[in-house]
């Protein structure tokens, strides 16, 4: 179990699956900048986003795990932008819905054309829920959109948590030493 201070929060935009802030179906999910170049993302599943009553879809897993590390290159680096190349994820347990969970993310490897990073899903108590790795190819934002504006993309006002706990902090280190 490690506690890891947060630093500063990440923008979010309107419409994002993941994060959206007026999209009614979104995970509606907040993202942190924590010591030790991690990024968590913090959610709550709703009924709109199970597959069995109770239990979040795949689907919904894989998409927060693939921002959280997609987000991972943008801590210090706010213009770094990619697109996922691949996605792998090991689904451990039923994810609960209508509980906090939280995805952890870092980068364990960086070039001029791509970034790979690790992630672990967790309830608030620490239940790891799953894990995920992706690769993603470096682009410039202007080749993914280029409808991103200070109304699509922008930094909420929001009063920053102190810390979050990642409580399985072992699993995370296996996963980013066995792909160094």
């Amino acid at each position: 179990m490690q506690k890891l201070k947060v630093l500063d929060s990440q923008n979010v935009s309107l419409d994002c699956a993941v994060c959206g802030t007026k999209n009614p179906y979104s995970l509606h999910a907040k993202f942190y900048e924590l010591e030790g170049d991690i990024v968590v993302g913090v959610l709550v599943g709703a009924d709109h986003h199970q597959s069995y009553p109770g239990r979040m879809h795949g689907g919904m897993i894989s998409a927060i795990v693939d921002e959280t590390i997609g987000r991972a290159v943008q801590i210090g680096h706010p213009e770094k932008w990619g697109v996922t190349g691949e996605l792998k994820i090991r689904f451990l347990k039923p994810t609960p819905l209508e509980n906090v969970l939280h995805c952890f993310a870092k980068l364990y490897e960086e070039n001029k054309w791509v970034f790979k990073g690790v992630a672990v899903l967790e309830t608030e108590n620490g239940e790891l829920v799953a894990t995920g790795e992706a690769t993603y190819v470096k682009m410039d934002i202007s080749k993914i959109t280029n409808a991103l504006d200070e109304h699509n993309w922008f930094k909420e006002e929001v009063l920053l948590p102190s810390s979050f706990v990642l409580h399985n902090d072992e699993e995370f280190n296996k996963l980013l030493v066995k792909k160094k």
